[in-house]
């Protein structure tokens, strides 16, 4: 089960909140091999109500980015076709499902099954 610390998950929900009513798009650095994810990392987005898109070139040669995480500021947090196509290239991903009152968080694999995370201290 892969594992994520609390205080990384609370950024990720501030972050997700300032985006809000855009969805947030980041990166997830971490030790596949632990299943741990240990960091967030931004590159340059563009964001709208509905989508969050990258351009794959702006991607840092980086061996420890091993997912991907986006809010839906809807409150939902299932995955779209788009999602699913997207989560092939990763061994984890969120989606955070955003309200201004309400979260819900949902983690899937790279062939879109959900998964469990836990979220320790």
């Amino acid at each position: 089960m892969w594992k994520i610390k609390k205080n990384l998950i609370n950024d990720i929900i501030q972050s997700s909140k300032n985006y809000l009513p855009e969805e947030f798009l980041c990166f997830l650095s971490g030790n596949e091999e632990k299943k741990e994810i240990n960091e967030i990392v931004l590159i340059p987005t563009q964001n709208g109500n509905d989508y969050s898109s990258i351009n794959i070139y702006n991607m840092p040669i980086d061996k420890t980015i091993i997912g991907s995480l986006h809010s839906h500021p809807n409150g939902l947090p299932i995955a779209s076709k788009a999602d699913k196509k997207f989560f092939e290239r990763f061994k984890i991903n969120i989606i955070i499902g955003i309200t201004q009152v309400e979260t819900k968080i949902n983690a899937y694999d790279n062939k879109s099954n959900k998964i469990n995370i836990k979220i320790v201290d």
